[in-house]
């Protein structure tokens, strides 16, 4: 078959105007030329639109496909039918790569034979610098089993390059999901027999925002969103099941794997999804208590405890507010906050905690309790249920929504129990500087 270019890029974009002409840039800025960059526009309401017309314009293999809003999957599956490279990957609008990636990938490819490569991965932006470290162990292995158990680790579809024959053969597609649709895609693929090698020398940056920035889908919670997470992972341990009936199953041992599957899903449960309880509706609580009371039927107790470290500074995974209300891990005691300053404690990634304040800026919580301000300091400390008390000004939000998880983590080693909380409070603002 004769293809027009080496790599065919698709790149699904709405309202990207802020960091896409950051990100084709990067594109059109790589060592390999013969590249072609699909841009499939789902809807935007922004300047998107203007800014894929002016790129367009001037570079000849930027393809711009225009659909209705119908969510990433739909849009990358949109963008797998103009495909006309011998390769294909799928690119965020958002995302970066080391600029000899592309060619690195191509090369590597082509040697080795092989259907698929991954590269290493790294976060950048919101949280610092970091590699993420299931992509790089991957992208230093020659041949990967597809049966790894860091693939289950590495959903991400960015850092992959696809033999295009091979992804058209496998018929595979995004489920019209929006949580965990690049897993369940992933590994669909991988599971028809793909031969998958590591490429260490090229590198994807993937991209954190700031909560100001707006949220991404892994950063909010809704009924939508959790039934998709579950949903996809079954697909995924489905698939799974179906490949250990292939006459070259080369996984030696189908219980444990299926285990990680499920410890994947734990916690991704915990860290995406409870973590947020406080955003969640009755009907996405309703849901979240019946997926996961599911999922522990699955999961052996030996496997939650190899992956306990999850739910290390929380106090039990409790499905209620109101039970969580009543054994709160910590106690903010803001006197007149600000709407943001409350805003800010809502969107922390550590949950058990509760408010006493006298204004409640018109939030309404099962933590959060509203007292008179007379007798105010005195009437908050004997309302605390913790003994972990913070008093804040409440005049300005907290910055990073990691900040109570950082304070619990370090409460909770043996060595730091006994230590005062503005130390507590010192120590945690210093780490999570560090890591910015």
């Amino acid at each position: 078959m004769d293809f027009k270019y080496k790599i065919s890029l698709i790149v699904p974009c709405y309202n990207s105007e802020v960091l896409l002409a950051e990100t084709l840039d990067n594109l059109l800025g790589q060592t390999l030329k013969d590249i072609q960059i699909i841009i499939v526009n789902d809807g935007s309401t922004d300047s998107t639109a203007d800014i894929i017309a002016d790129y367009a314009a001037k570079n000849s293999n930027i393809l711009c496909i225009d659909q209705p809003n119908a969510g990433v999957a739909a849009a990358r599956n949109n963008g797998l039918n103009y495909v006309e490279g011998k390769y294909t990957m799928f690119a965020d609008s958002d995302d970066l790569m080391s600029n000899t990636a592309l060619e690195v990938l191509y090369n590597a490819l082509e040697e080795s034979g092989a259907d698929v490569a991954i590269c290493s991965a790294e976060y950048f932006g919101y949280g610092g610098r970091k590699p993420h470290p299931e992509a790089c162990a991957l992208a230093q292995i020659k041949n990967i089993n597809i049966y790894n158990r860091l693939i289950i680790w590495n959903y991400m579809v960015s850092n992959k390059c696809y033999r295009s024959e091979f992804l058209k053969a496998s018929g595979i597609t995004f489920p019209l999901k929006r949580y965990a649709e690049d897993g369940a895609f992933c590994m669909q693929v991988f599971y028809k027999g793909a031969k998958i090698i590591g490429v260490k020398d090229a590198v994807m940056y993937y991209r954190r925002r700031k909560p100001k920035e707006g949220f991404s889908v892994t950063q909010t919670i809704s009924y939508n969103l959790v039934e998709d997470m579950f949903d996809c992972n079954e697909i995924i341990a489905g698939a799974a099941k179906e490949s250990f009936k292939r006459t070259d199953c080369t996984c030696e041992d189908k219980e444990g794997y299926l285990q990680e599957i499920y410890c994947k899903v734990y916690s991704a449960f915990i860290q995406q999804f409870y973590r947020l309880i406080w955003g969640a509706d009755e009907r996405t609580l309703a849901l979240m208590k019946e997926r996961f009371e599911d999922l522990l039927t699955k999961i052996t107790p030996e496997s939650r405890k190899k992956y306990a470290h999850v739910e290390k500074d929380l106090n039990g995974i409790m499905l209620s507010k109101e039970e969580m209300a009543l054994k709160p891990s910590l106690t903010v005691i803001a006197k007149k906050p600000t709407k943001e300053f409350i805003a800010s404690l809502y969107a922390q990634s550590m949950p058990h905690f509760e408010l006493i304040t006298t204004d409640n800026c018109g939030f309404e919580y099962e933590n959060l309790t509203v007292l008179p301000e007379k007798n105010f300091a005195k009437e908050a400390k004997k309302a605390a249920k913790s003994s972990f008390v913070l008093k804040e000004s409440g005049k300005k939000p907290i910055a990073d929504n990691r900040f109570f998880k950082v304070l619990m983590l370090i409460k909770k080693r043996r060595e730091f129990a006994s230590f005062p909380v503005f130390a507590i409070k010192l120590g945690a603002r210093f780490l999570l500087k560090l890591r910015h």
